[in-house]
């Protein structure tokens, strides 16, 4: 029972979050929304932004199959770098976190056996975006 308690607030939280900042990027309150997702990196994966860009796709892959996320908080990364990334712009900052995207949903489903109509959706298409380069 515990567990699943812990798992549901967990979700909550991360729901909040993602509404919070969709709020702001919707709002064009781009300094907020880049200091909030800072935050929320920081005091829930411990790394922040330019750390992440900085890591290889191998490193990457590394690193979050090394931590013990569990998959709801995987999924909110996957969530929170898809948003960032918004809109799609042919650069290679987007480039790298569409990539690491990829990674999470590949272990979502690889490791987790985690699928989501959303994510498919999300993966469907960031290949568009990469078909089109």
């Amino acid at each position: 029972m515990f567990q699943k308690d812990f798992m549901l607030n967990e979700a909550r939280k991360f729901a909040e979050f993602l509404a919070k900042l969709m709020g702001l990027k919707a709002e064009g309150n781009y300094t907020e929304f880049d200091h909030q997702l800072s935050g929320i990196l920081q005091k829930e994966y411990d790394t922040d932004l330019g750390n992440l860009l900085a890591l290889s796709e191998i490193e990457f892959a590394e690193r979050i199959r090394s931590e013990t996320y569990s998959i709801e908080k995987l999924n909110a990364l996957s969530q929170l770098l898809y948003m960032f990334a918004e809109p799609f712009k042919q650069d290679e900052k987007i480039q790298l976190l569409l990539k690491k995207v990829l990674a999470i949903f590949d272990l979502l489903e690889q490791k987790h056996h985690y699928e989501s109509f959303e994510n498919i959706d999300k993966r469907k298409t960031i290949y568009k975006y990469f078909s089109q380069q």
